[in-house]
């Protein structure tokens, strides 16, 4: 019984990730300037406000397959898709077992905090620059009229960011995220948290050392992909896909 709760069997976890993303405000997709990402039940959609066509990534829970393809609308009206990468739903564990680790490397980035070292080397945190939590989120932004798509309310924001006086106080407030700032300039982010004994531990890690990751595991992302990726010319015996 105990196992069965800690890792769910094949179908209590399709059940799970079928659920709609759910967002505050009753919010169905975020906007982030011109970018805007808009969650269903079953994909994501991602588009440019400034351009025609968007992109959607579909889960493919009765087809059993996963892909991700491109609409446009051409200038006499008519609406395109073409698919860009397809791969069948029963490769994705495969997919992600091939991937951990470079997961699990990510960990590595991961450094204690200790408070005198933000001292000696004139390092501030700064609170409320990194909603994590459904109630982060919901104090810095609003429902747009008319969109169920969320936007940074720039004066809630503005009033949510706040440095304490002193470092100490950070043991004071809730486990969660802060930046850690330095001369102004964010350079890291940290993580309060509370383990089962009731100690508080800081941790951190460099936004430099995160961007050098992630352009490492973007490549490693892309490789591993086309390996399980549908060919194209295959593309005839799957009834969604658009070559």
């Amino acid at each position: 019984m105990q196992s069965e709760l800690l890792w769910p069997s094949s179908q209590r976890r399709e059940n799970m990730t079928s659920k709609p993303f759910s967002l505050p405000h009753g919010a169905s997709g975020m906007e982030f300037g011109d970018f805007v990402v808009e969650f269903g039940k079953d994909k994501v959609v991602a588009l440019a406000k400034a351009h025609g066509d968007h992109y959607t990534l579909h889960a493919g829970y009765v087809s059993g397959v996963l892909d991700i393809h491109r609409t446009w609308t051409d200038i006499d009206g008519t609406e395109r898709h073409q698919t860009v990468f397809a791969m069948r739903r029963a490769d994705l564990a495969a997919f992600l077992r091939d991937l951990m680790p470079m997961t699990t490397g990510m960990l590595r980035l991961v450094r204690r905090l200790r408070l005198g070292w933000l001292y000696r080397n004139d390092l501030d945190i700064v609170l409320g620059l990194d909603p994590v939590t459904d109630q982060d989120i919901s104090g810095i932004t609003r429902r747009r009229p008319g969109r169920k798509r969320l936007v940074v309310d720039e004066d809630r924001l503005r009033d949510n960011v706040r440095t304490p006086e002193y470092l100490e106080q950070i043991w004071d407030l809730p486990d969660g995220a802060f930046s850690v700032v330095f001369g102004g300039r964010k350079i890291g982010v940290g993580i309060k948290a509370t383990d089962q004994l009731g100690f508080a531990r800081l941790y951190w890690f460099k936004l430099r050392d995160l961007s050098r990751f992630f352009s490492v595991f973007q490549d490693r992302l892309v490789s591993t992909a086309l390996q399980y990726a549908i060919p194209r010319e295959r593309y005839v015996d799957y009834g969604v896909l658009e070559p």
